[in-house]
């Protein structure tokens, strides 16, 4: 039987009056039907949305369309429309982790009703335990506010849950409150959880130290394992004989000193001290834990790479992960010292690092350098730049005599004149290598032909701005026998040189749909037009792909063309739902057509699409030709 209008509005005013109610009816709430209990979520606040989810999930009801409502409601860059939801996204972890931010650190705009009858502070109590990475900017006066009594619950629960801490701009949050703000990193990275540590902006020397501190091994460890590598007066060595912060001796030492002294100072020398004061203890506190960095990512000024990072980088074997990022090219004699400094942290037998990245380097002293001397890593990930006078030298030849750790390379580069031939070398001693990502090189097919016979248990390639249209035949030969698992092929310029497309995009689909193992395949940026049509044909006859990502961004695929892509879908029916990325396409162009695909591949896929105006873009571009 139907609702009449009159009635639909009832029901309507009875769940909005539930909902403002819900503090005296939350315990008859499992009394109610599915269907009014699926009308009433939408309604709740996020206190009540998150105490109802146990009952929403008894009765088959899933709360995390409300969720990403609310995310995209909280995150103003949000750009693209979820046709349909997409799986593993976890929206209430997320969304309650931006809402901790804005309302301890910046502001929520009022009139939200998942936000209804609630105060700051009960806010905060709720969505502080789903803060996983916790972000600091230099506009975080708020923090202070953690160091109170009022906020000391908060800070206890941050402590438990915080894995991350971002500082993106330390020099000035320290401004704001130092003593405080020193009180309430030391609780997350000494008596919390805290293992990973984002410091942007080139924080003050004394300040990198008394953080970087934590990523150094046991005591002792380092001077004792490098006995007898070294001339007895090498500060590197002479530095760790002062016990407060690490900070480096040399030519600097009386303004280093200084530095560290006036930290020393506000620290009263021994953490134990602050924690009773900011606690109110009335006895001294118990002794405080050594926190330890496992992974670093950090960015420095130029004169910290020879002055603060190479000295003490070498005593840094508790690190797993190091990223390095500066914002200028590093001058050969930087690189230089950066890698003799990671020459003698491998040499300690305590070294835990595996994973590094560095940003802007000369392509000259690069990969080869760097794994010639830290031959157990296992992810190398290097951002090359040409040497700012333009001048090229010889490039060096790998001479490593053993296998390499080596599992997941990422290079690179910026407008680079350089082969890829300098890597071959390095891929042939990499047969564990399992994860390859190069951007901008020349010459791919000898790239193809190597991996073919050095890599043969590589599981992702990812390929961007490589023309590709002459390696179409070691493309296949590639993929004949393959166990990749996700292949990306990004503004690769595939199909440039193909008179019919067909003749190369028949027996690549084929290809690929015999690699059981794939998962995501990306051909961004190729203008696959009306070559998107074949790629349907993955999800054909009677061993169809296993693929549940397929981007097909930015190929100039046109309404009419998405629209038989469609019909084939509806056909072949793909039992796996893939991830269908539609975005940055001109599908403005005709929106009824457009309507109509959509319609008929939302039963079969998660499309991820958008509105992207293609004719304002356009006319932009020519512009400016």
């Amino acid at each position: 039987m139907g609702v009449s209008g009159g009635a639909s509005t009832l029901v309507q005013m009875c769940i909005v009056k539930v909902a403002q109610n819900m503090d005296e009816l939350e315990r008859k709430i499992s009394d109610l039907p599915v269907l009014l209990l699926k009308e009433l979520l939408p309604h709740l606040n996020i206190y009540y949305l998150d105490r109802v989810e146990p009952v929403a999930l008894t009765k088959g009801i899933s709360t995390s369309s409300m969720w990403a409502t609310i995310w995209r409601d909280l995150d103003q860059t949000w750009r693209c429309r979820i046709k349909s939801g997409l799986p593993g996204q976890d929206w209430k972890q997320r969304c309650l982790e931006r809402l901790f931010h804005m309302v301890m650190f910046t502001h929520v705009r009022q009139g939200r009703s998942y936000l209804s009858n609630l105060s700051d502070s009960s806010v905060l109590s709720m969505t502080a335990r789903h803060v996983n990475v916790l972000s600091l900017h230099g506009s975080s006066r708020n923090i202070c506010r953690l160091a109170s009594e009022e906020l000391r619950t908060i800070l206890t629960t941050l402590e438990k849950g915080v894995r991350s801490l971002k500082l993106l701009d330390a020099n000035s949050l320290l401004k704001h409150g130092r003593k405080n703000v020193l009180f309430v990193l030391h609780r997350l990275l000494d008596h919390g959880s805290v293992r990973e540590v984002v410091l942007w902006r080139s924080p003050h020397p004394s300040f990198l130290s008394w953080i970087t501190s934590r990523c150094r091994g046991p005591r002792g460890q380092f001077s004792v394992s490098l006995a007898g590598t070294s001339n007895a007066e090498d500060p590197v060595d002479t530095q760790f004989s002062d016990l407060d912060i690490g900070y480096s001796a040399g030519e600097g030492e009386p303004a280093a000193k200084r530095s560290r002294r006036s930290l020393t100072v506000e620290l009263e020398d021994k953490p134990e001290l602050m924690c009773s004061t900011f606690l109110s203890s009335g006895s001294a506190a118990g002794h405080c834990p050594e926190g330890q960095i496992n992974s670093l990512d950090f960015e420095v000024s130029s004169c910290q790479i020879l002055t603060t990072v190479s000295h003490v980088l070498p005593s840094w074997t508790r690190l797993h992960a190091l990223h390095l990022h500066t914002d200028w090219l590093l001058t050969e004699e930087e690189m230089s010292v950066l890698v003799e400094s990671l020459r003698r942290l491998f040499q300690n037998p305590g070294c835990s690092l595996r994973d590094l990245s560095m940003s802007h380097v000369c392509c000259h002293t690069s990969v080869i350098s760097v794994l010639s001397v830290c031959p157990t890593l296992q992810n190398l990930s290097l951002d090359i730049w040409p040497p700012l006078n333009n001048t090229w030298k010889k490039q060096q030849h790998f001479t490593q005599n053993e296998e390499l750790c080596l599992e997941k390379l990422v290079v690179k580069s910026a407008d680079v004149p350089t082969t890829v031939e300098s890597f071959l070398t390095v891929l042939k001693w990499a047969p564990k290598l399992s994860h390859l990502q190069i951007t901008g090189f020349r010459h791919a097919q000898q790239l193809f032909q190597t991996l073919s016979e050095s890599n043969p248990i590589l599981k992702i390639l990812h390929l961007e701005d490589i023309n590709l249209s002459s390696c179409h035949q070691e493309i296949l030969h590639l993929l004949e026998n393959s166990m990749l698992e996700g292949l990306f092929f990004k503004d690769c310029r595939l199909l440039d040189k193909c008179t019919v497309k067909k003749d190369f995009l028949v027996p690549f689909v084929n290809a690929l749909k015999r690699i059981s193992s794939l998962q995501t395949l990306t051909l961004a940026h190729n203008r696959l037009a009306t070559g998107a049509i074949e790629m349907a044909e993955l999800f054909s006859g009677s061993c169809p792909s296993n693929i549940t990502h397929l981007d097909l961004s930015s190929n100039f695929i046109l309404p009419a063309e998405l629209l038989q892509f469609a019909q084939l879908i509806e056909t072949y029916r793909p039992t796996q739902r893939p991830l269908l990325d539609l975005r940055f396409n001109p599908l403005d162009r005709d929106p009824e057509v457009k309507v109509q695909a959509v319609r008929k591949l939302i039963p079969y896929c998660n499309i991820l699409t958008d509105d992207w105006d293609s004719r304002s873009t356009m006319a932009d571009h020519i512009s400016v030709m």
